[in-house]
């Protein structure tokens, strides 16, 4: 009896120092998961909301698009004014780049996710947001990544609500290749 409760000790202390168990250890080496999408952002702003998941929906090659389409579809959530983190004007910039992306990479999935929001004013929201991009570099293109990224911390995007009634992003939102590493 005590060989069982000496070999069921070190099996609880083994796992423990292996980050399973909730104590000591390393940790997980694995990304933790996604959070949850922020319910106040969906119940205040349901077309911001919406927003995000027009976004997250319009990059990946799964939707079955043409590389143009997908830009073009991504681009109706981004004010004409956007800028960039110098703040100055790149919805071009932007616009270019990602399709540039899209020709050198096939994208599986991309997650974006707001995490919370904050009223600036009756126009204007901060939004942090959770982004992760699955990549794979596509045969015989030049590029230096081939995975997933997440992005930490996350970014806080600004939305700007137009005249038009509708909201845009209009910063924070990182495209750069010093800003993403794809």
């Amino acid at each position: 009896m005590n060989k069982i409760i000496s070999l069921f000790a070190v099996f609880c202390i083994a796992i423990s120092l292996l980050g399973c168990g909730g104590g000591g250890g390393g940790g997980n080496p694995v990304a933790p998961p996604a959070p949850t999408f922020d319910p106040a952002l969906r119940n205040d702003l349901p077309t911001v909301a919406a927003s995000y998941d027009s976004l997250a929906a319009a990059l990946p090659d799964s939707n079955g698009l043409s590389a143009s389409d997908r830009v073009a579809k991504f681009m109706l959530e981004i004010g004409e004014d956007f800028q960039n983190k110098a703040g100055t004007l790149a919805s071009t910039s932007l616009k270019d780049i990602t399709l540039d992306r899209l020709d050198r990479y096939t994208i599986n999935y991309y997650t974006f996710i707001p995490e919370k929001y904050t009223k600036i004013d009756d126009n204007t929201i901060e939004v942090t947001t959770y982004m992760s991009i699955s990549a794979t570099r596509k045969p015989g293109k030049e590029g230096g990544f081939d995975g997933t990224t997440v992005l930490s911390p996350s970014p806080v995007v600004t939305w700007k609500k137009y005249g038009d009634g509708k909201w845009r992003i209009l910063k924070g939102l990182p495209y750069l290749s010093d800003e993403v590493s794809f």
